[in-house]
């Protein structure tokens, strides 16, 4: 099964650089050659306050309030790195919710 970085692209999200961050991560990726990840935009995460958002999929990390400062950190995890605990912010009730959408296929 493919790995899928997915990066929050709603409108708080993108105010605090998610676009961006998703192109250096796709970069990185590509750069790594981590072939099985693919990282994607997604809509939203319902924690806008907490963003930019990332989630892992289906590893089930999710990493708030990211900056270019963390992608290092990022890109050690999704190389097989350890998860990023200082980026794991998020309401377990909400990640709970969020991970069963992506369950049923909802990204």
């Amino acid at each position: 099964m493919k790995r899928i970085c997915l990066v929050c692209q709603n409108v708080d999200c993108k105010n605090r650089g998610a676009d961006e961050l998703m192109k250096e991560l796709q970069q990185r990726v590509k750069d790594q050659g981590i072939d099985d990840l693919e990282v994607r935009p997604y809509l939203c995460f319902g924690a806008c306050q907490e963003g930019p958002n990332v989630v892992l999929y289906p590893e089930k990390s999710w990493y708030a309030g990211v900056k270019k400062g963390d992608l290092d950190d990022i890109m050690g995890h999704l190389a097989g790195g350890p998860n990023v605990t200082r980026l794991d912010t998020i309401d377990g009730s909400l990640k709970e919710l969020i991970y069963q959408l992506l369950d049923t296929g909802v990204f």
